[in-house]
């Protein structure tokens, strides 16, 4: 247990854990833009679906607290891991900041992951926060497509297609990053992982990317 401690307390240590907490929320990304593209199925559907997982919502609420403890894990090690090689001057920082030859996508990890965060705060206070409060189960089509707090509001319509395209570039480099930290990088399974990893960094971002301008863009909010 010691050990354990020790290790998860050393940069090594909390760039797996980065890793780790980072892939698990990418799955759970997945699971979530699977959901949300049942929205192309029509209003009745969409509607059904989430009333759904209102259904179970004791268990949804405990997802949602495994998902806070990994995207809090996620955050203070990369923060942490950030400022740590800015002291020391560390070439191969988590968002090499320092080696103007590494990809856009690389230099820009902590700037992209900050706008993430807020767009995370804003994303709660608009569509997950109004979802619990109504009552009306034929109301989430409509919150989604054509109301003020989603794509019937242009910002929020801007919001959300800036944050996708920064989601991919955020996520193109954290899944190269997380092979190369879990030792995987040169090895057969971290080549089969890497090509799955196009999965989540182009399709995910570009379904919800999908979605906020079919609905706020191209529907004129409708």
């Amino acid at each position: 247990m010691t050990n354990l401690k020790s290790f998860l307390s050393s940069t090594i240590g909390k760039k797996v854990l980065v890793a780790i907490t980072g892939i698990l929320f990418c799955l759970f990304l997945l699971f979530h833009l699977l959901n949300n593209l049942v929205i192309y199925t029509g209003e009745e559907n969409f509607n059904y679906l989430v009333s759904s997982l209102e259904k179970i919502k004791p268990l949804i609420r405990l997802l949602e607290v495994v998902l806070l403890t990994i995207l809090v894990v996620h955050i203070s090690n990369s923060v942490y891991l950030s400022i740590q090689s800015r002291k020391s001057g560390n070439q191969t920082s988590l968002s090499n900041v320092k080696k103007p030859n590494a990809p856009l996508s690389s230099r820009t990890m902590l700037f992209t992951g900050s706008v993430l965060f807020i767009f995370i705060v804003v994303h709660l206070s608009t569509f997950w926060f109004n979802f619990q409060l109504t009552d009306d189960h034929d109301a989430y089509y409509n919150m989604v497509t054509n109301s003020a707090i989603g794509f019937g509001n242009i910002f929020i319509t801007i919001l959300y297609l800036v944050a996708m395209v920064i989601l991919g570039f955020h996520l193109k480099h954290g899944f190269s990053s997380a092979i190369q930290t879990l030792g995987i990088k040169d090895t057969s399974i971290g080549k089969v992982v890497s090509t799955i990893g196009v999965v989540f960094w182009l399709f995910i971002p570009a379904g919800f990317f999908s979605i906020a301008f079919w609905f706020g863009i191209l529907n004129g909010g409708s």
